[in-house]
């Protein structure tokens, strides 16, 4: 307390002096002072040093790249970025190729790949948060961010030893750039006591109008059955050859390609593996979802339209345009998709339905990577126990008239009283004791009937996190039913030890 007091009285006293001293000597003492303008230009000094301090690159090395893509709304797409492995390299003081292994993480030399902060220049020591061992997500100022709402380009590198180039794959979180926005980042690189920094000005940019002149067009036709797949079928009738030559086209890789919006403009942006698009039940531009009929994409010379699980009944049709454009020239395609009934090439067995019992086990080693077991074709099993074609067996799964059960038949039943499957049906996730459970912590393996119009086998496969990475067995019994006729299967799943694990 008494020192307080002493530091008290002292400022007090200070301030009286001050006080007396100031009366008559300055008038606006107490007034807000006005800078002059050395001290305005020695603030401005002072804070030009300070911003340039931030705008340093810690580097020996500084290479600058800029890249443009087209902004979308549903793609991470992008564009590539080379950069200079040989000056990167000879830089460090390092071989090439071993650089670039180091930097695809297949070891070598002890070379750390890292990140400069866009706002501070700060180092960030993280070699990576995207799909790439070295590379980053980053945000509008082009600081290093996880993947999410702040995101807005990444970058991921990879070195082709049969090329010897690097290179960046630079691409976007759909949806968050907006038209001419830039945004500057840094990747680098330490070896010892050097440092090499890569900066990378990405830009989104819109796509124009489509103005170009129709040189060739062609109608085809594509019949059919339906498919819940995804599987895709080529239409026949394009000549690949003659709409390149058209075009005027060196390659295929040259190419866009687009389809008609419902305003009859094109569109553009893929919308389906690229290049590709989902049409809408008009045959119009759309998106995967219940509105959506077919998509198109482009594969090896060949047009390949693939159909929306549940959407394309036999006797249902779409008419669709994809078409090819290059400089300014488009060789239109319209497709009409016809959904024809199946043509059933087999005859069912006679005699009367009888109901069966059989033993399976299925086998496959322990993996994180879910995995399935090969498949046990009970394709000729279930024919002779329901008398019917194996496509007649595939409908009635798909309809739900049959029902694949764990148990018994009924068992854990939607409303309408069909199996409600907890895996792809027909299938579903088990538990440690065989039992149906949905996916989720309890869940240690999965048991399908993988169907089709000419295929009905079982498969397994284990949880990466649930099940014991030394092996575990699960037993359990799953019934085909139909109409009061059983194919009852006694199941032993039988998931090993990987084989480096065992003894």
């Amino acid at each position: 307390m008494k020192k307080l007091s002493y530091i008290l009285s002292g400022l007090l006293i200070a301030g009286s002096s001050a006080l007396f001293s100031s009366c008559g000597d300055n008038e606006n003492f107490w007034g807000p002072h006005t800078l002059t303008d050395d001290e305005i230009a020695e603030m401005a000094r002072q804070d030009s040093i300070k911003q340039a301090q931030r705008e340093r690159i810690d580097a020996d090395l500084i290479l600058e790249y800029n890249v443009e893509f087209y902004l979308s709304s549903n793609a991470y797409d992008g564009g590539p970025v080379e950069i200079d492995m040989d000056k990167i390299a000879a830089e460090l003081g390092v071989d090439k190729d071993a650089l670039g292994a180091a930097l695809n993480g297949e070891g070598g030399l002890d070379v750390a790949g890292f990140a400069i902060e866009g706002s501070t220049h700060a180092d960030n020591m993280t070699s990576s948060n995207s799909g790439a061992y070295w590379g980053h997500w980053w945000d509008k100022d082009g600081n290093v961010k996880n993947w999410g709402d702040e995101a807005m380009v990444f970058a991921e590198f990879n070195y082709d030893a049969e090329t010897g180039k690097g290179v960046f794959n630079v691409g976007q979180y759909p949806g968050h750039l907006v038209a001419n926005q830039e945004v500057k980042f840094i990747e680098a690189l330490k070896y010892q006591d050097k440092r090499v920094a890569i900066v990378i000005t990405a830009k989104g940019v819109e796509r124009g109008e489509v103005k170009a002149t129709i040189v060739a067009s062609n109608t085809l036709t594509l019949s059919t059955a339906p498919n819940d797949t995804y599987a895709t079928v080529a239409v026949e009738g394009f000549d690949a050859d003659a709409a390149l030559a058209a075009l005027g086209a060196g390659s295929w890789a040259d190419v866009a390609w687009v389809c008609t919006n419902a305003d009859g403009s094109y569109a553009q942006e893929y919308s389906a593996d690229a290049p590709g698009f989902w049409y809408d039940k008009e045959g119009f531009s759309g998106a995967w979802g219940d509105n959506a009929s077919v998509f198109a994409t482009f594969q090896e010379g060949q047009i390949l339209i693939g159909q929306m699980p549940g959407q394309m009944t036999a006797g249902s049709t779409v008419t669709i345009n994809f078409s090819a454009m290059y400089d300014n020239k488009i060789v239109e395609n319209i497709v009409t998709v016809v959904i024809a009934a199946y043509e059933d090439p087999e005859t069912a067995p006679e005699g009367e339905p009888a109901s069966i019992e059989k033993e399976l086990t299925l086998t496959k080693p322990y993996d994180a990577d879910w995995g399935a077991t090969d498949e046990i074709d009970v394709k000729e099993e279930l024919r002779q126990c329901f008398k019917m074609t194996t496509y007649q067996i595939f409908s009635a799964l798909k309809s739900g008239e049959m029902n694949l059960w764990v148990g018994e038949v009924g068992a854990d039943a939607n409303e309408d009283g069909t199996a409600a499957y907890t895996a792809d049906a027909p299938g579903y996730w088990l538990g440690s004791e065989g039992q149906r459970v949905a996916w989720g912590d309890e869940a240690i393996a999965y048991l399908n009937l993988g169907i089709s119009e000419e295929s009905l086998a079982f498969y397994s496969g284990n949880h990466p996190e649930n099940c014991n990475p030394a092996g575990q067995t699960i037993k359990t019994k799953v019934i085909l039913e139909k109409d009061g006729i059983t194919a009852t299967y006694n199941v032993t799943i039988d998931i090993t030890a990987p084989a480096a694990t065992r003894k």
